[in-house]
This record gives C-alpha cells, structure tokens and sequence, in this order.
C-alpha cells in the first residue's frame, strides 16, 4: 500500500471514530429529554393528559395533565402558561429536535459504514418511511 493510500485510510478511521464519539455524547446529552417528550407525546396520543369539563379529573389525569405542560407549553408543572412560558425551555428543545436529526443522521451513516449488509439498512430505513406513510391512511372510524 502506498504512503498517500496509508494516510488516508488513517484518516478514514479517525474520521469513523470521532463520528462514532459525537454520537454517542449527542446521544447521552439529549437522551433524557428525548426519553421525556417521547413519554409525554405517547400519552398525549391518547388524550391522557386532557382534563374532562364534566366531572373532576383523576388523580392520574391531573398528575399526566402537569407533567405534560412543559412539552406542551414550556411551563413547568404547577404553574400557568400565561405567566411562566420559557422562552429557554423552547430554545433547548429545539436544540434538543436539531441535536436528534443530527445524530440520527450520523447512527444513518455508522450504520452504512459498518454494516455488512447495506441492503438490510436500507430496506429497514425505507420501511421506516413506508410503513407511518401507509398507517396515516388507514381509517379506523
């Protein structure tokens, strides 16, 4: 092997590796908060949090309707939207959704690079498309 082709080959390893450590601490930066809005949004899905006009809410609706206030309005639990909005909560959420895309796209490449069937990444990526594409169209009323 060539000197030039030495070199750039460590350099394709340096590369490999330093994209493998920014992903796994974007990874744990944001892991919490990307833990807590997929929780949130998964009860929200249902309704969960609402709280009903008619009749006093349940401890679990009301204990659900506070925790879900700083995905849905960026105040924390207990205090009202109106008066205590965090215009900081919004800016690291939207870091935290920047931060996500990023390090996906770098799991996207790892996984290309590193995978000994590129064909089985791309098919399980392009069912990751198809399949929320194909749900969104399925009625159930």
């Amino acid at each position: 092997m060539k000197l030039d082709q030495q070199r750039d080959l460590c350099h394709a390893q340096v590369h490999m590796k330093n994209l493998r450590q920014i992903h796994l601490l974007m990874g744990c930066f944001f892991a919490p908060m990307i833990i807590y809005f997929s929780l949130s949004g998964a009860w929200q899905i249902f309704r969960l949090n609402d709280l009903p006009d008619d009749k006093e809410p349940t401890s679990i609706q009301f204990f659900l309707n506070e925790l879900s206030k700083p995905h849905k309005d960026s105040t924390r639990p207990g205090a009202e939207h109106k008066t205590s909005h965090s215009a900081a909560f919004d800016w690291i959420a939207l870091f935290m959704a920047v931060g996500l895309i990023l390090t996906t796209l770098i799991g996207l490449v790892l996984a290309f690079r590193f995978s000994k069937s590129p064909i089985t990444i791309l098919a399980c990526v392009g069912f990751g498309v198809a399949l929320p594409i194909i749900l969104i169209f399925i009625k159930t009323k």
